[in-house]
């Protein structure tokens, strides 16, 4: 008789870019928003750098009055896409996080400008 003895896999430590873990995930490539109603399930394909805030040639034109006229950017660097708020009065939250530098956007992070949701996907 042979006894076989398993063992637990110890997950193996990812990388991490100022504190944040890289998750090993198809790279993200839209936004879903799920607040406000009337946006909710809408899509928008993420480019290598856009906009949001109130202003009009803002990519994503947010009409809240939370929402500075550009509120924040999200950019395309070494392959990997990064959400920064710029300096905006009410800041810009990631999965209930206020923001202070770029930040490593991933599936299923929840982006929040004043009171607009969007998922990354």
């Amino acid at each position: 008789m042979t006894m076989l003895q398993f063992r637990k896999t110890k997950n193996p430590k990812l990388p991490r870019i100022d504190g944040q873990e890289l998750m090993e995930l198809p790279p993200v490539s839209a936004l879903v928003a799920i607040e406000p109603e009337d946006w909710k399930g809408s899509a928008f394909l993420i480019e290598d750098e856009m906009f949001f805030g109130r202003a009009e040639e803002c990519k994503i034109a947010i009409s809240d009055t939370f929402a500075s006229h550009r509120h924040a950017r999200i950019f395309l660097d070494d392959d990997s896409f990064f959400l920064e708020d710029l300096t905006s009065t009410n800041g810009t939250f990631v999965n209930g996080e206020k923001i202070d530098k770029p930040y490593l956007l991933k599936r299923r992070d929840r982006i929040q400008i004043g009171n607009t949701i969007l998922v990354v996907s």
